[in-house]
């Protein structure tokens, strides 16, 4: 162990002792906890009287770590048996070939009042101490976990080699606990901790361990503000990673599975021609979209195209166009009647007018246009909606205030940005506005989008795309399974615009892992977060002195002045919430 920075691994079996001697690690520990994660059961469960801690703990680590790596094992041991016998212990940890011995599981884990009953009765801290002095003796190598300042105190007076600062059990992953400890109250206590134990033994080496710190990101957190001599990882590298990537490899067997049973006969050639021009996925709705799509451009019949605030019409409106290759030039002019100017004018822009006919053609006969988009058609006053629907059946049409009739030339795509019920859009639509008599003109050639809630199995691809075409920006984030299904289990009110927003939201996250679905929770809305300052005035005291320490570099004096107290009041509350050392 000549790192400058250790990394040790509490390991719960030989296929994850391999896995992390390949990637660097500088010792393992053999603990009962690792053997009951590997079991599926949580950590904590290492506490209860269900196995003999020692002779589980020596079982596997024999067989599988001693028999398999050849970096330093420490062997977990504890002080709990009928007969203490330090020395004893010592000389068979030594005998059986391990590099030396960690104090787990401990008394730290327990409650203040139940660690004095363990002292009282011989086998407490004390005695954790007195087995790691005994087995530094021998001349292997001790580490010993502690949880408070006294713990490490007393390590320290010991000159034991190692001592690991536990924050607690980490949180994260399937049987992980809740987070109830921050990264700036362990980055706190790391630096008071580390301060004592340095000014009492030098030689001893300062690690950290647990609680939040569940990625390397989080670690360079506290190092930031904690001088650490190393780090140890538990279910952050025996139980997280595995159920990560384990839950990854299936939902991507599952995905693929999916696409080879999408894709079948004719839908295959189908996807090939509408991915060219911006189409993405092959959900059954999708495909059933594109299906009557490509019945409906051997047509120039009028189409009513429906679609959800958020959804992209733009590759329907080129294919509906005439297009038929993606970079094909397109003439088509475009109507917003929601526009608050349009309606007062909206006659004399589609049937034109006597005064201007000659210098203003009307839209609905411009040759050039070989299509005219008539965005919110259920807006146009009523008569205007006669109007329309009479040039429709006669395929020609009066220019208002005369008698002179024109062609109707190019072809008539309306446009409505309305939530409608599948099965029922004509009702909604004429709820809403659109006149029965230009309806009847339509119906039938009735296409509505499918909105990003019923195209949920085409999400991970939508996603790629929007990559791809430089829509959101380069390096987008990878989502961890558990992100993925909950992106799954939303309704996306706002469709692909949303999905737009929320991966821009993520752009220039500090972390290179995986997208976690409490990073997502709080963006899957149209509800405007909390500004920071209003986060930081509503947190409890302890945490907003913690934050404000933080955020002025633990200068008391700016901290004392953000916060608006004397540095007084601060030092109190500091010692109030045991926040120094």
């Amino acid at each position: 162990m000549k790192s400058d920075f250790l990394i040790g691994a509490a390991i719960g079996s030989g296929s994850n002792a391999l896995a992390a001697e390949h990637g660097g690690a500088d010792f393992l520990l053999a603990i009962n906890a690792g053997r009951f994660r590997n079991m599926g059961v949580p950590s904590i469960a290492c506490m209860l009287p269900v196995y003999n801690a020692n002779a589980i703990t020596d079982g596997f680590a024999r067989e599988e770590l001693l028999a398999l790596c050849k970096i330093p094992v420490l062997l977990g041991t504890n002080v709990w048996n009928k007969f203490f016998d330090p020395v004893g212990t010592a000389k068979k940890i030594s005998e059986e070939g391990f590099a030396g011995a960690v104090n787990f599981p401990s008394c730290m884990h327990y409650s203040r009042p139940m660690q004095q009953i363990l002292s009282r009765a011989g086998r407490g801290i004390e005695q954790e101490v007195e087995l790691l002095r005994a087995v530094q003796d021998t001349g292997l190598t001790a580490m010993f976990y502690c949880a408070s300042r006294t713990q490490a105190r007393l390590a320290a007076d010991a000159g034991i080699d190692m001592i690991c600062l536990n924050i607690g059990w980490n949180a994260g992953g399937a049987l992980g606990h809740r987070r109830r400890t921050s990264i700036e109250e362990v980055a706190v206590a790391a630096r008071e901790i580390g301060r004592l134990v340095k000014r009492i033994n030098p030689q001893s080496k300062f690690l950290v361990e647990g609680g939040p710190i569940a990625t390397p990101e989080d670690l360079s957190r506290v190092l930031e503000l904690a001088p650490l001599d190393g780090y140890v990882g538990g279910s952050t590298i025996d139980r997280m990673p595995l159920e990560s990537s384990v839950a990854s490899l299936i939902d991507g067997f599952r995905q693929a599975s999916s696409a080879r049973a999408g894709l079948k006969n004719d839908d295959r050639a189908l996807v090939q021609w509408a991915v060219q021009f911006g189409f993405v996925g092959h959900a059954s709705s999708h495909l059933a979209m594109l299906r009557r799509l490509r019945q409906m451009i051997t047509t120039r019949n009028p189409v009513l195209l429906v679609a959800e605030p958020g959804q992209s019409t733009g590759p329907v409106i080129k294919v509906l166009g005439g297009a038929q290759k993606p970079r094909d030039e397109m003439n088509f002019t475009q109507i917003d009647v929601a526009d608050q100017n349009f309606p007062a004018r909206a006659r004399n822009v589609l049937f034109g007018h006597r005064d201007s006919i000659n210098s203003q053609k009307p839209v609905l006969s411009d040759a050039n246009a070989k299509l005219v988009v008539i965005q919110a058609p259920e807006r146009l006053t009523k008569a205007l909606q006669r109007r329309l629907a009479r040039a429709l059946q006669d395929g020609f049409f009066q220019v208002s205030g005369s008698r002179k009739s024109l062609p109707l030339e190019p072809r008539i795509v309306f446009l409505s940005h309305l939530s409608v019920r599948e099965g029922r859009i004509e009702e909604d639509l004429l709820a809403a506005g659109l006149e029965p008599e230009l309806m009847s003109c339509i119906s039938g050639w009735t296409l509505r989008l499918p909105p990003l809630r019923d195209r949920l199995t085409d999400l991970q691809a939508i996603i790629e795309f929007l990559s791809e075409q430089g829509t959101v920006a380069s390096g987008d984030p990878v989502f961890a399974p558990a992100a993925i299904q909950k992106l799954r289990a939303y309704h996306w009110p706002g469709n692909e615009q949303e999905l737009q927003k929320l991966l821009g939201s993520l752009k220039g996250r500090p972390s290179k892992q995986p997208v976690q679905p409490e990073e997502i929770a709080g963006k899957l809305s149209y509800v405007d977060k909390r500004n920071e300052q209003d986060f930081v005035d509503r947190l409890p005291e302890k945490d907003r002195i913690v934050e404000a320490l933080w955020r002025n570099g633990f200068n008391r004096g700016k901290t004392a002045l953000a916060l608006g107290m004397s540095r007084k009041t601060l030092y109190n509350k500091i010692k109030k919430f045991e926040l120094s050392g």
